[in-house]
């Protein structure tokens, strides 16, 4: 009972950090492209994501999401699709109670957030 309870706990952190993150990056990202339900490409990807992952649940293959994850992260470097990318891949590797596999995952995107984080100008 106490795992459940930790791993919901992540997943809800895990899911706060994905939208605000998203909401904070996508803002002003994408400006000048054609858009999904005018939201950017960024909003695109993530959709795209959210309905395979939806399919690959349902049909009980969830763990191939895994590397369409991974080839995502290949082929961007948008900081908000990468977020998300990183965030539900730790949900993804939780399924099967992989805890230290989503930890490595999150460390990851946390030190990829801190070197992003580093490369802005300090605000005065």
């Amino acid at each position: 009972m106490k795992q459940l309870t930790q791993t919901l706990l992540l997943v809800s952190v895990l899911a706060t950090g994905a939208c605000s993150a998203f909401a904070q990056s996508s803002s002003g990202m994408d400006e000048g492209h054609s858009s999904h339900e005018g939201f950017g490409p960024s909003f695109a990807v993530v959709n795209d994501l959210e309905h395979l992952q939806r399919l690959y649940d349902l049909s009980g293959r969830e763990s191939e999401m895994r590397e369409i994850y991974h080839d995502v992260l290949l082929k961007t470097q948008v900081p908000a699709v990468r977020q998300y990318v990183y965030e539900a891949l730790a949900r993804n590797l939780l399924r099967p109670a992989n805890v230290d596999q989503a930890i490595t995952t999150i460390r990851t995107s946390l030190d990829e957030d801190l070197g992003t984080l580093a490369k802005r100008p300090s605000a005065p």
